[in-house]
């Protein structure tokens, strides 16, 4: 048993649900029927199956009417090169099931990953296969590991510099005793009853001082660098006078540094924090460019040696994939490098438009058609056509019937008129639009009347319909329209059309009635036997060739005739009639040998 979803155009969509089956049942649905976008929501496990698998990702199946898209760094945690492993572990029809990520007005984004959806990884771990998350572990080990080596150094110093500078000579007091950090360039001063002269704790810094011109008398006991101290009480204060200080300006003397922050001092140099006060936002952008410069200085040759050969090594894997000719494109990009190789190539921009349609990016198609318009050469005509041909497509099935009727009058006026025509109506017939496919047809033969192609084209068109009365007025109207030397070979097709599509009598009688008008028309009879062979019955067959070996022809032609006759004789007559078919030969000879001789 069955339930019928929908039976349209000779296609029966069906149902095995027991929900459906049995309706009165109360027995728990495991998936809910998703019949649109609006049933689905962000967050939701699924439960579909594989329909396809493109460059642009692995398209999901969750109904008959609603389809879903699996990024490849969704499908699996391990980085695969080659997306045919995909084909081999995910083939059409397989029930997966999935975690909606996000949920739009035409597209549901899956994933299948095992942190998503609990369920193992549809790739086995024995394949060997790289993660996407090694790289970033790498990362940041190496960056902890960088971490702690600067926290080490930096304690070092700081132990260094304390000893070295030592305290007062005297007992401590509370105002020297505080940790003091110095910054060069910034003015400080000591306290004047319980430290040493600055010249005593910074005798380098004392020789370094450039000279000056003009010496005042307060200048005489200083070393250059004047030390602020700071209790927690007075730190307000103590701002105010740094500020004033900053502000006058003593003759002869270098105009010093004016910093808009206060320090905090910190037992880790390392994880020192500044306070800014009314900082903008440009300093702190500029400040986080200058760190990865100050990263990069503090390397050591090993390591900046490891970094370019790891640095080469991608390159080098790069250059490999962009250089194998078996690689398909996974991005815009890669189109765009194999335009630029192949610019006159219709198959590649097509594919590039394929690429943009897959991911529901109709503007960018139809800009990648109109580039190729432009950059394929004006002598590559069959190339340009086929770009018009794709872009009538795009339209016709994306696009509404005043873009497509545009594309169409453009087509037209830089192409052959009739093969435009002729692809326009296999399109509509294509997208079972018969009624726009025959209105076209009416106008083909009324601008096209002399080309025999026109009519046989809408005979087909007919035949397929099941217009077979159409097919016969539509035979009457060719021949008058038509010269007189088309009209054996025009019947001809109209008869082959009719065995294919329609009623085989009525193209046996055109047949029939074409060789008893034209007898000596080898080729017609080649054709008659052909049709019949693959379509009739062998005694008709048969009858055929007796009636052929009996024409009066040229020798070559009745040769080629007798020839024929054999053939299909040995292959599905018996022996008596292969003898008598050489008989009749031999007869055929000997009357014309003897005829000669008279």
């Amino acid at each position: 048993r069955c339930y019928i979803l929908s039976n349209k155009n000779g296609k029966i969509q069906l149902s095995l649900r027991q929900s459906r089956l049995n309706p009165k049942s109360k027995s728990k649905v495991e998936d809910v029927e998703i019949t649109g976008i609006k049933d689905v929501k962000k967050g939701q496990l699924v439960r579909g199956y594989v329909k396809s698998i493109t460059s642009s990702g692995v398209f999901f199946g969750l109904s008959t009417s609603v389809l879903g898209r699996i990024l490849f760094q969704n499908v699996s945690p391990y980085f695969v090169q080659k997306h045919t492993l995909y084909e081999k572990y995910l083939p059409e029809g397989k029930l997966l099931t999935a975690k909606v990520l996000g949920v739009t007005e035409k597209h549901i984004e899956l994933s299948l990953l095992p942190e998503d959806t609990g369920m193992p990884s549809v790739l086995p771990e024995s394949l060997g296969l790289p993660r996407y998350d090694a790289e970033e572990e790498k990362r940041e080990a190496n960056d902890r590991e960088k971490k702690e080596e600067l926290k080490v150094k930096a304690k070092r110093r700081r132990g260094n510099s304390e000893s070295e500078q030592g305290c007062c000579a005297r007992a401590p007091c509370s105002l020297c005793c505080q940790p003091l950090y110095f910054v060069v360039g910034i003015a400080f001063k000591t306290h004047p009853s319980c430290c040493l002269p600055p010249s005593t704790h910074f005798p380098l810094l004392q020789e370094a001082k450039p000279k000056r011109k003009k010496i005042s008398p307060a200048d005489e006991n200083d070393s250059g660098i004047e030390v602020y101290y700071r209790e927690e009480e007075d730190d307000d204060q103590e701002e105010e006078a740094a500020k004033k200080k900053s502000k006058i300006k003593k003759p002869g003397e270098a105009p010093r540094l004016q910093v808009s922050m206060g320090f905090t001092w910190d037992e880790d140099m390392n994880a020192m924090d500044v306070p800014v006060l009314n900082q903008k936002e440009e300093s702190s952008e500029s400040e986080e460019e200058d760190d990865p410069k100050s990263k990069l200085k503090k390397q050591t040759k090993k390591e900046k040696e490891l970094e370019k050969q790891k640095k080469e090594k991608e390159l080098c894997k790069l250059e490999a994939a962009l250089m194998d000719p078996g690689r398909q494109p996974q991005s815009a990009d890669d189109f765009d490098r194999l335009v630029l190789s192949s610019p006159n190539s219709s198959i590649l921009w097509l594919q590039y438009m394929a690429f943009h349609l897959q991911a529901t990016e109709i503007e960018k198609a139809r800009a990648v058609a109109e580039r190729a318009l432009k950059t394929i050469c004006f002598r590559e005509e069959q190339e340009k056509l086929n770009v018009w041909v794709a872009l009538l497509n795009l339209e016709n099935m994306y696009g509404t019937e005043e873009t497509l009727m545009k594309v169409f009058e453009r087509a037209v006026q830089y192409n052959e008129p009739l093969k435009v025509f002729q692809h326009l109506c296999d399109i509509y017939a294509n997208s079972e639009k018969y009624k726009q496919a025959e209105e076209l047809y009416h106008t083909m033969l009324k601008r096209f009347r002399q080309e025999k192609s026109v009519w046989l084209k809408y005979a087909s068109f007919l035949l397929k319909q099941g217009q077979t009365e159409a097919t016969h007025r539509l035979l009457e109207r060719a021949l008058k329209a038509l010269p007189t030397k088309e009209h054996v070979d025009v019947i001809s097709r109209f008869a082959q059309l009719e065995f294919r599509f329609g009623d085989p009598e009525h193209a046996k009688a055109l047949f029939e009635s074409t060789l008893s008008s034209y007898p000596k028309r080898t080729d017609i009879w080649s054709i008659y036997m052909d049709i019949m062979i693959k379509h009739g019955s062998q005694k008709e067959v048969r009858d055929i060739f007796e009636r052929v070996i009996h024409l009066s022809l040229a020798p070559k032609k009745m040769k080629f005739f007798f020839k024929r006759y054999l053939d299909y004789e040995k292959k599905f007559g018996t022996t008596e009639s292969v003898l008598a078919v050489k008989r009749a030969a031999l007869e055929y000879v000997e009357t014309k040998s003897s005829f000669a001789d008279t």
